[in-house]
């Protein structure tokens, strides 16, 4: 039994980040699925930190878990917003014509 959650412990800690971005996509899907640039360094050392964060407790899944929810649902509400104004600015531009 330990052998087995020391298993999927490290199959956590290893691939955590990819897992919970498919999580998200799943819950949330995006409007377009543009390729993604690498990450900078930063991010890299930032995300692998979070994954150990989440890896280890239940809190600390919990609260990152939570902070990428905050994040995906901020990001998509802008998104909106840049639709809604650009196609309001479309609109605008036809009445004057």
């Amino acid at each position: 039994m330990p052998l087995d959650n020391r298993l999927l412990a490290r199959i956590a800690r290893s691939t955590g980040g990819k897992l919970l971005d498919k999580a998200a996509q799943r819950l949330f899907p995006a409007v377009s699925q543009a390729p993604k640039a690498a990450p900078s360094i930063t991010r890299a050392i930032a995300g692998a930190a979070l994954t150990r964060i989440a890896a280890r407790s239940v809190p600390g899944a919990i609260v990152v878990g939570g902070g990428l929810l905050a994040k995906e649902l901020y990001e998509r509400r802008r998104a909106h917003l840049a639709r809604r104004k650009a196609a309001s600015s479309i609109e605008g531009h036809d009445a004057d014509a």
